[in-house]
C-alpha cells in the first residue's frame, strides 16, 4: 500500500470516531436533559390530572342532583 492510502485509512477512522463520540455525547445529554426536566413534567401532569377529577366529579354530582326535592321512599314503610 502507498503511503496516501494509509494515511486516508487513518484519516477515515479519526473520522468515524469522532462523529461515533458526538453522537454518544448527544444521545447521552438528551437522556440527561429528559431526566432533569422529568419531576417538572410529572408534577405538571399530576396537577392536570387532578383537576379533570375534580372537573368531572363536580359534573357528575350536578347531573345525578334531581332538579327538585321531594318526598323521600324510606322504602321499609308499606303503602
Amino acid at each position: 500500500m502507498s503511503f496516501r492510502k494509509v494515511k486516508m485509512k487513518s484519516l477515515l477512522i479519526k473520522i468515524g470516531v469522532g462523529i461515533s463520540l458526538g453522537v454518544n455525547l448527544f444521545v447521552f445529554s438528551v437522556a440527561m436533559y429528559g431526566l432533569y426536566t422529568r419531576e417538572a413534567r410529572v408534577e405538571e401532569n399530576r396537577k392536570w390530572l387532578t383537576e379533570q377529577i375534580s372537573k368531572q366529579v363536580h359534573q357528575s354530582v350536578i347531573l345525578m342532583m334531581p332538579p327538585v326535592t321531594g318526598k323521600v321512599n324510606d322504602g321499609n314503610k308499606g303503602n
